[in-house]
């Protein structure tokens, strides 16, 4: 498992924290422009992250829901009788 992307994330997120409570407490334009770079690039980070999980999840099986698995058994019982 590749935790890359997951560890710049939450540090991305953590910076952010901190710049977003120098905006609500100044309002500065500086801390205005840090929060939205930080915003854009968390976006960025998250997108490459579910990149990721959608490359993992396509290779596992896919896995049905017991209830799923119980009408499919069904089914085949009553096609069989």
């Amino acid at each position: 498992m590749n935790e890359d992307a997951h560890i710049r994330l939450m540090r991305k997120i953590h910076e952010y924290y901190k710049v977003n409570q120098t905006w609500e407490a100044k309002q500065t334009h500086t801390a205005g422009m840090e929060a939205r770079k930080l915003l854009s690039e968390i976006r960025s980070i998250a997108s490459e992250r579910r990149e990721e999980i959608q490359t993992v999840r396509a290779e596992k099986p896919k896995i049905k829901s017991p209830k799923y698995r119980q009408s499919i058994l069904k089914d085949r019982q009553d096609q069989n009788n």
